[in-house]
Parts: structure tokens; sequence; C-alpha cells
């Protein structure tokens, strides 16, 4: 008798059954509160429908928190000071910004989660589709979510800023030299810039762990291994993108 090849993780038990279309699009908030049991689930049967809800509220957290930066900003107007919400340059403004930070934040998500499939395939595991990998390391974007709350948050406890700017944003470069000095001299005290600032690099830790959480889980690795595969996929995306 000649003997069976051991399962692979894309298999998928008959025992596992199929996630609701609710538990599939809390998906995201599983990934954040149990990711290691959320993950495993995933490597079992993996479903890419959470991946739209994330989509969607990663674009909304966005979307607030372009217009709350906004809120902040008070130009010069005929010598009188107006909220730039309220200006003709808001509209463009913000549609460009909101448009550029989502695209920058998916094709942060395209690399992230190839380097992730690439790495971890070169550096060995339990056989795992592509498929399975690219949605599964998708949801490690989750912590955007949390991110992009936060800095909703910050930006609504800072005091508004006055420029000597008609429009904005700035289009030299000494007004931008300029405008960058200004905030920081009037935020860079505050608490809540303060506590902003820490929060993005913790939750550059916090993708980080879930990553490598998820490789574990997913091509079935060591600890030491998933960290590795995680730690030089995530330096990769920050070395061509910086800090989202």
């Amino acid at each position: 008798m000649t003997e069976q090849p051991p399962p692979t993780l894309e298999q998928v038990p008959e025992q596992v059954p199929e996630l609701t279309l609710a538990k599939q699009i809390v998906l995201p908030f599983k990934i954040l509160i149990s990711p290691l049991k959320t993950f495993s689930q995933l490597a079992k049967r993996p479903t890419a429908k959470g991946l739209i809800t994330l989509a969607a509220l990663i674009v909304l957290v966005t979307a607030v928190a372009q217009y709350a930066s906004a809120s902040r900003i008070v130009l010069t107007v005929n010598s009188q000071p107006v909220d730039f919400l309220v200006t003709e340059s808001f509209e463009g403004w913000y549609v460009g910004a909101f448009t550029s930070t989502v695209l920058g934040i998916f094709v942060y998500w395209a690399i992230f989660a190839i380097g992730l499939t690439l790495v971890s395939r070169t550096l060995g595991g339990a056989k795992t589709s592509w498929r399975v990998l690219l949605v599964g390391f998708g949801y490690v974007l989750s912590v955007f979510i949390v991110l992009y709350a936060v800095r909703t948050i910050m930006y609504l406890a800072l005091p508004p800023i006055k420029f000597d700017l008609s429009t904005w944003p700035p289009s030299t470069e000494d007004q931008i030299n300029q405008a960058v000095s200004h905030m920081q001299e009037a935020w860079g005290s505050s608490y809540a810039y303060q506590i902003g600032t820490v929060f993005t690099f913790i939750a550059l830790i916090w993708m980080v762990l879930l990553a490598t959480i998820a490789v574990r889980a997913l091509r079935g690795v060591g600890w030491a291994r998933a960290g590795a595969i995680a730690a030089i996929s995530y330096t990769f995306t920050l070395f061509l993108f910086g800090i989202p």
C-alpha cells in the first residue's frame, strides 16, 4: 500500500462550515480581536468577501480623516481669516488628497501582500495556494481602520491654524516649508499630536505582528521564521512607500 501525501492547507476539510455573509463582513474586526484563530480559519476556507468590507471601511475612515484635517486649516482671503472648508480650493484639494491616499493604501496592500506571499513561498512552509495567501494577507491591513480613526480624533482635537495663504495646498517650496514649520510650532507640543504620532508607529508594529500571525497560520512555519518573513516584507514595503 502506497503512503498518502499529507494534506495541504489549501484543502478544505468537510467539517469546516462555510462562513455566513454576516460573518464574512465582520472578518476585518475579527482579525484585530482574534487574529490567530481567524487566520487559521482563513487557511482552511479563504473568503474575499470580507476584503470588500475592509476596503469600504478604509475608504470611509480615510475620507473622514481627510475632512477632519482640512477643518483645522484657516486661510487668509482679502486679509480676512476664512475656513478652508468653505473656499473654492477645498473641493479640488479634497478629491485629490482623498484619491491619492486611497490609491496609496491599496498599492501599499498589494505590494505588502505580494511581498509576504513571495517571501513566504521562498522560505518554505506548508503548500498553500496563491489565492489563500493573497486573500489572507490582505486582511493584515485591517489595522488601517484603527489608524485613520485615531488620526481623525487627533485632527479634531488639534486647534485650527491660520496660514497667510489664500489657497491650499501651498504651491512653492518656500510656502510648503513655512506651512510645515508653522504646523510643527502650533501642534508639536500638543498631546493629541504626540499621541497620534506615537500611535502611527504602534500601528506599524501591530501590522507586522498581524503579518507574523498570518504567515504562521497560512504557511505552517515557526514563529521565528514567520516573524522574519513579515519583517522582510514590511521593510521592503516601507522602503518603497514610507509610512502610510
